[in-house]
């Protein structure tokens, strides 16, 4: 399920992030199809390995993801020119809103195992 949400005028989406890191996942329906019943939005391939490696190191971890692409309809495909535009755009909002929503859970005593910065 996506949601919606409006932060300094401009609007974001959140949702289900799908990291893994399988390769050529766009070409096995089964595997599709199982992203379609997750409501996936999104597939994160970058993460997978810090999250894993950090798990089995007890190490804390966590990502702040900036999704630039949808590959699952063929307008959503990233390319240089749409991947520029997201940065440039979105990167800089995106990290200040990170780090007001972390500042927030700290002032705010929210309970989060092993939580520093």
């Amino acid at each position: 399920m996506s949601e919606k949400i409006v932060a300094r005028g401009l609007e974001y989406r959140t949702g289900v992030v799908y990291t893994t890191n399988r390769r050529v996942w766009e070409h096995d329906e089964e595997f599709l199809a199982r992203l379609r019943r997750l409501t996936a939005l999104a597939i994160d391939m970058e993460t997978a390995t810090l999250f894993i490696v950090g798990h089995a190191n007890q190490i804390s971890r966590g990502a702040l993801l900036l999704v630039s692409d949808v590959p699952f309809t063929p307008e959503g495909i990233k390319t240089q020119e749409s991947d520029r535009l997201v940065t440039e755009t979105w990167s800089s909002i995106h990290l200040d809103i990170g780090i007001e929503a972390m500042s927030e859970i700290a002032e705010k005593g929210e309970p989060i195992k092993h939580f520093t910065f």
